[in-house]
């Protein structure tokens, strides 16, 4: 379990978790690798002095859903990119552009 700002609850300061071994039980998050992509850029910034551990907390933006079906093809699903409660809506794409 963590809290906003990526830290382990019982441990904040010392140790933090991403990806799938980080559980907010106030705000689940997706298990897809942007949501781990985006934690460890904001991880990287706490690490490397950028940012005061505690000066902002993690937010998840999404990028929407992609699938490559083969054949050169993708689908692509645009419905709620962005912060949550700051969705817009992407149209979507199938086909050539969906894989690109």
């Amino acid at each position: 379990m963590v809290d906003e700002y990526l830290r382990v609850k019982g441990h904040e300061g010392s140790i933090w978790a991403m990806g799938d071994a980080a559980m907010n039980e106030n705000e689940p998050l997706p298990q897809l690798a942007q949501v781990a992509r985006q934690q460890g850029m904001y991880l990287a910034k706490v690490f490397n002095n950028k940012q005061v551990e505690d000066e902002k907390p993690f937010k998840y933006f999404s990028l929407g859903s992609m699938a490559s079906i083969g054949a050169f093809k993708g689908l692509y699903d645009g419905r709620n990119v962005g912060i949550k409660g700051e969705e817009v809506d992407v149209p979507g794409m199938t086909g050539f552009v969906a894989l690109l």
